[in-house]
């Protein structure tokens, strides 16, 4: 951040966007500035190296400056998504035990009545003014004059820089700990990712990504996005600072960006600005992609990414790429999702792999958290020492093929299993999924493990046609299909549920607990 207030002081480092779309300007000047301000009032208040730190705020400036304040100071930003189910929120607080809790009036007032981390936290810090009864007020505003040269110390890179946890979307929510050289490792990743140029205009569909753009030196829009429901954000938040500020680069989950393109067909909009879209959050599927070149220049890129929050990002591939990948597959039992070739310093490997090469994804490389914290039993169980160097297991099921490319065939814990067969998701959803007026399909299983019922649940294009028509032509695809004789039932959902943080992974569990109920209903 230094180095860039020196080059482009005045140049727009964040827009910190409104609900009616429009958005306050910030230059590098200005948010190195209040970095530096809000460090010192870290400090002034009791904050020192390796506290840990609660960090809970839907400002887009207030996290910025808030996430590198406590970097300066030496102190430990935990990230914990709010929407949470109430007991898993309180189990995660109450395990890392932070020494402060740091965020708007609101998240503090249901830390107090819900008592999250109670017995642990002595110095709550509001945004802006002390409120009585919640904690010390703490000043996060944006200065309107530079400040002094600010000269801080690099931090050994095997120091603890951040907590992140979880989103609990397929399994218990974790706190994955992140060195400062899995952060270096990281920014390293996404530069072939987000590919940024001199004057390059990001638009973060993700709050936590605002993190990331500044510090690329890319100009970071950062729109109102409805953060407890991403799908549901009104579109204008999203379009009017795109048209405004020329964004060239769009990285959001593909619930936000399906919103931002269904938007743009029906209002017969195009982008023109915009040269690459960077999906991420769950994989993209060719209905979306093509929804998104729709309203794009011909030559602007769409880019599907795979990661976690363990080992963020792993590998990338273009929509041309997995449109072609899928073709080439066609309707295997093999069949997948690719994923691309993983990224440089990135290695990918399959271990537990069964005949037909499937088996568990593990990723190495510098952007790999190294621990969960205060979690030994799923750090021994998930991190692996091999020759390359620690190895995540992922918990996802997939396979390299012979170009090096990998390809995703669903989470190894989600997999469907019956009498004399195991059904990975991917397979069977992906070949659903082109069926003409399906939106997206699920495979559930229904039962004891071992004894599963495999049921596709479906859900319908508003305008795709007679529903009857749709499902007719569905159960002909699977017939097709090498394992659709294992489906056991076919149901239609009005609307799956997804996870807090994208609205992009669906809820398999909370799905087969439905179609369960359903299917005691119709039989």
């Amino acid at each position: 951040m230094a180095r860039l207030v020196e080059q482009r002081p005045r140049a727009t480092a964040l827009v910190r966007g409104r609900s009616d779309g429009s958005g306050h300007v910030i230059s590098f000047a200005q948010l190195h500035e209040g970095c530096r301000r809000t460090a010192e009032a870290f400090h002034d208040a009791g904050l020192r190296r390796g506290h840990k730190a609660v960090t809970m705020t839907r400002d887009p400036y207030e996290l910025l400056t808030l996430v590198y304040g406590l970097f300066a100071v030496g102190a430990v930003p935990v990230l914990v998504d709010p929407g949470l189910p109430r007991p898993q929120l309180r189990a995660c607080l109450d395990e890392v035990a932070p020494e402060a809790f740091v965020g708007e009036p609101l998240a503090h007032l249901a830390r107090r009545v819900l008592g999250w981390a109670r017995g642990h936290v002595r110095l709550p810090l509001v945004t802006g003014r002390a409120v009585p009864g919640l904690g010390r007020g703490l000043p996060v505003t944006v200065p309107d004059t530079d400040g002094p040269a600010w000269e801080l110390e690099e931090p050994p890179p095997g120091d603890l820089a951040m907590i992140a946890f979880t989103s609990g979307s397929t399994g218990v929510p974790k706190g994955a700990e992140y060195r400062y050289s899995t952060l270096t490792g990281q920014l390293d990743a996404l530069g072939p990712v987000l590919a940024p140029r001199p004057g390059d205009v990001l638009l973060a569909g993700f709050l936590p990504f605002v993190l990331l753009g500044p510090a690329l030196g890319l100009t970071t829009l950062a729109p109102a996005v409805s953060h407890r429901s991403p799908a549901r954000t009104p579109p204008e938040r999203l379009l009017r600072p795109l048209l405004e500020h020329q964004a060239s680069v769009v990285a959001a989950s593909p619930a936000v960006l399906g919103l931002l393109a269904e938007h743009c067909v029906r209002r017969r909009l195009t982008l023109p600005s915009v040269d690459r879209v960077v999906s991420f959050g769950a994989p993209l599927r060719a209905g979306l992609a093509d929804a998104l070149h729709a309203v794009l220049r011909p030559d602007a890129e769409v880019l599907s990414v795979y990661g976690a929050t363990e080992c963020l990002p792993v590998s990338a591939i273009s929509a041309p790429e997995l449109r072609c990948a899928a073709g080439a597959v066609g309707r295997t039992v093999r069949a997948g999702t690719c994923l691309g070739r993983p990224l440089p310093a990135v290695q990918a490997r399959i271990l537990d792999e069964d005949r037909s090469g499937v088996g568990e994804i593990a990723v190495a490389g510098p952007n790999v958290s190294p621990a969960y914290h205060a979690r030994p039993e799923a750090t021994a169980a998930t991190k692996v020492q091999a020759s390359g160097g620690l190895l995540h297991r992922t918990g996802d099921l997939g396979r390299l093929d012979e170009d090096g490319r990998l390809w995703f065939h669903g989470r190894k814990s989600q997999q469907v299993t019956g009498a004399g067969f195991a059904l990975p998701t991917e397979g069977v959803e992906t070949t659903a999924d082109s069926t003409p007026g399906v939106r997206r399909t699920a495979l559930v299983g229904v039962g004891a493990l071992g004894h599963q019922e495999a049921v596709l649940c479906v859900e319908l294009n508003r305008d795709g046609g007679d529903p009857q028509d749709v499902l007719r032509e569905l159960h002909l695809t699977l017939r097709r299909h090498p394992d659709g004789h294992h489906v056991g039932a076919v149901l239609v959902h009005p609307g799956f549920p997804t996870d807090i943080r994208h609205n992009s992974k669906i809820d398999r569990e909370r799905l087969a607990a439905w179609a369960a109920g359903r299917l005691k209903r119709v039989r």
